[in-house]
């Protein structure tokens, strides 16, 4: 029964790509409705839509203006015995409409503001500082599918050597425990001695499965002196300051970006949410032709 409700819970991020309409059955109203109001009618509009009951937790944060003129943006949440999803709502002034869907401007890049965000320097990476065409990677260490995404990478670098890729750190704390100590351990590798870094990285998507929250200390201090690092070095690092907030800022990063899941990839700034060998070659061709049309 859990696994359906949640499978609903997916369909709801797979229906946000599609443009919908909804009227609330209640006579038009001439004036705006306050935030207030917003919130709630969208809250019911989705417990309603989607019956989501009392063991949901929906979070409808305040409406915010748009460039499109009787239009709200309005950020929602939803949880669900711990797991969380994020999806982006408009609405019209007088509460009456609800869309679901991306609103893009015609009139540039739809990626550019993507991209001038992504500050790729001093993060792990792999081919040339200055590549016309740039993935990042936002990933957790406890992550399965992160894992299965950094293999597909090892397999698509020297298919594309003038590509740089870059990873940056999301753990998802919510629902992995040991994540975080692993980015901390994988920031410190990359400080103490880059070329080192990718070593301890597959050491511990290799152990994923043989980590636990309890023993997650020793054992990633005992991978990284596989890889060749110091242990004193990484313990006393890994307890810094600030190194938490390094990894803090990729985290922080992400959530501006809107990054809800890993791994989470961009492409020139276009997003790629999980993975798919696939799509990320066919995104990195594209870009690749961009480049050679000078665009």
């Amino acid at each position: 029964m859990k696994k359906r409700i949640l499978q609903a819970s997916l369909v709801f991020c797979a229906m946000i790509v599609s443009l919908s309409l909804w009227a609330r059955q209640e006579a038009a109203q001439q004036t705006s409705e306050s935030p207030d109001q917003i919130e709630h009618h969208v809250e019911t509009f989705l417990r309603e839509v989607y019956a989501w009951g009392s063991a949901f937790e929906i979070k409808v944060n305040p409406p915010v203006p748009t460039p499109i003129a009787g239009l709200y943006e309005v950020p929602v949440a939803i949880t669900y015995h711990g797991q969380s999803d994020h999806a982006m709502l408009y609405v019209s002034h007088d509460g009456r409409y609800i869309i679901r869907g991306v609103i893009n401007s015609l009139l540039v890049n739809p990626y550019a503001a993507i991209l001038q965000k992504l500050d790729i320097a001093n993060h792990p990476h792999v081919g040339p500082a200055k590549a016309c065409v740039n993935v990042v990677e936002f990933s957790d260490f406890e992550c399965p599918h992160c894992r299965d995404a950094q293999q597909g990478i090892e397999k698509a670098e020297p298919q594309f050597p003038q590509v740089r890729f870059t990873f940056m750190d999301f753990p998802i704390t919510q629902i992995h425990p040991w994540a975080m100590t692993a980015a901390l351990a994988g920031r410190c590798a990359y400080q103490e001695n880059p070329a080192d870094y990718s070593k301890l990285r597959n050491l511990i998507f290799e152990d994923q499965d043989k980590i636990g929250a309890a023993d997650a200390l020793n054992k990633l201090v005992g991978l990284a002196t596989q890889a060749g690092l110091n242990a004193a070095t990484m313990q006393a690092c890994i307890s810094a300051p600030q190194t938490e907030n390094l990894v803090k800022a990729d985290m922080a990063l992400g959530n501006e970006l809107k990054v809800t899941s890993t791994p989470t990839l961009f492409v020139n700034g276009r997003p790629l949410v999980g993975w798919n060998a696939q799509m990320l070659e066919q995104y990195i061709s594209y870009e690749q032709e961009q480049c050679q049309a000078g665009h």
